[in-house]
């Protein structure tokens, strides 16, 4: 069972802390959940740009070297990759269009990780996690 992502509204971040989402995702991934969460609010904001986006793709990519590949996985992955982008592409829409874009490509981007985060509820570790002893 996922959790929808609370209190990421204009105002920023919610308060939602690690242990709620350890409590769904493997411990490792939690951390990793949480720092996509602050990603895409501040990508979402008015000095949100190139450098969140190359965080929220440096996060995913921590994310899949931790975990064993699945078709699930990956296109839930894929799903929040390109969420992530149409954000992107929001920030620098034309003045006038960038809040209702922002707001509606931001709803679809929590979709995107809520739907990630259900999907690596179940997830196991990768060989890489293993041998790295980060697994779970």
């Amino acid at each position: 069972m996922g959790v929808a992502l609370h209190g990421l509204g204009r105002e920023g971040l919610g308060r939602r802390d690690g242990d709620e989402i350890a409590r769904r995702v493997p411990e490792p991934l939690a951390g990793l959940i949480v720092a996509m969460e602050r990603t895409l609010v501040t990508l979402a904001g008015e000095n949100g740009g190139r450098n969140e986006l190359h965080a929220l793709r440096n996060t995913l990519s921590d994310l899949c070297v931790l975990t064993e590949e699945t078709p699930r996985i990956r296109r839930a992955v894929d799903r929040l990759v390109l969420a992530g982008d149409r954000l992107g592409e929001a920030v620098i829409a034309p003045r006038g269009y960038e809040r209702r874009w922002r707001s509606a490509r931001l709803s679809k981007a929590r979709q995107a990780l809520a739907s990630l985060e259900r999907t690596l509820a179940g997830a196991r570790p990768s060989r890489i996690a293993v041998r790295l002893d980060r697994d779970w």
